[in-house]
């Protein structure tokens, strides 16, 4: 059954909370969809180098920490 994640962009100073998130079946396909999304964004200009410090938390409908994917 799907579960809502949310993946948040965290940084040393701030973060940018996602409060619509995907749909997945389990925390591996979620990471997949974070992983193809940092892929395309980046490809497309629309996430530039955030520096040293950040990473992407994904979460899930509770706040739990599922995964965190080392960005800069």
């Amino acid at each position: 059954m799907p579960q809502r994640y949310f993946f948040n962009l965290v940084g040393p100073t701030q973060a940018i909370e996602d409060s619509t998130g995907v749909e997945a079946d389990t925390p591996d396909q979620a990471e997949a969809e974070a992983r193809a999304v940092i892929v395309e964004m980046r490809a497309s200009g629309d996430l530039p180098d955030l520096g040293p410090g950040w990473h992407l938390e994904i979460r899930d409908r509770a706040g739990r920490l599922v995964r965190s994917i080392l960005l800069g």
